[in-house]
């Protein structure tokens, strides 16, 4: 259990009396920039010393790239990628394009009578851009369509609690109850607020034609199917 007495506990400790006295491991294995004990004073060098003397194995990985030359792939660059929208970029370090799974619920029914009815779907601690984006969608059949789909607050209506709204092309049937998985392919645009509905269902037109060019465009196998 991760409480105050085993966050106050030093590097030297942390590997005797935890990892080979209380968890009886063998060896360990961890990332270049990995730090541990009490104030992060253990380092990767000083988790080799301490694993020699208590005879445990250890072995340091390396950082990885996604191409030459660049910066390590970390889960902090990715996070940073989609919180400004810049899925293209986290797919890459990924080296697959990042989804979201979740359950069909009901809304407003609003999309209906814009003419784009969607599939919603509330995402949890999710800190993706808010905006539209070009998607590929598995059903809950294991059919895969594309679509366009926005997640945000919905400013021109209520500005309410962040939701994943997807309109899947060229489709109709209920989808309520079923768990499906979102795979974004591509940001079309931030989430924007619109004097009128007929402006916001003009914008939302040229979107879809924007989510079919880059689907189109795209040559990356989906991994939905």
């Amino acid at each position: 259990r991760f409480d105050a007495a085993l966050a106050g506990t030093g590097a030297a400790a942390f590997v005797a009396d935890v990892l080979k006295g209380e968890l009886g491991l063998s060896g360990v294995v961890i990332g270049h920039d990995f730090h541990f004990g009490r104030g992060r004073e253990g380092t990767p060098a000083m988790l080799e010393a301490l694993c020699a003397e208590n005879g445990l194995a250890c072995r340091i990985v390396p950082a990885v790239a996604a191409g030459g030359g660049e910066a390590p792939v970390s889960s902090s660059a990715i996070r940073t990628a989609l919180e400004a929208g810049e899925v293209a970029t986290a797919n890459h370090l990924l080296g697959y394009r990042w989804f979201v799974e979740g359950e069909v619920r009901h809304g407003d029914k609003r999309g209906r009578t814009l003419g784009f009815p969607t599939a919603n779907v509330a995402l949890e601690s999710c800190a993706l851009a808010h905006g539209i984006y070009a998607v590929r969608v598995r059903l809950g059949d294991g059919r895969v369509r594309d679509g366009v789909a926005s997640y945000g607050r919905r400013p021109t209506f209520d500005d309410g609690a962040p939701l994943l709204e997807t309109y899947l092309f060229d489709f109709s049937g209920d989808l309520y109850g079923q768990r499906i998985a979102v795979e974004f392919v591509g940001f079309i645009r931030g989430e924007e607020r619109f004097d009128s509905a007929e402006a916001l269902v003009a914008r939302m037109h040229e979107d879809a034609a924007e989510a079919r060019r880059l689907l189109a465009e795209d040559r990356t196998p989906s991994m939905l199917g």
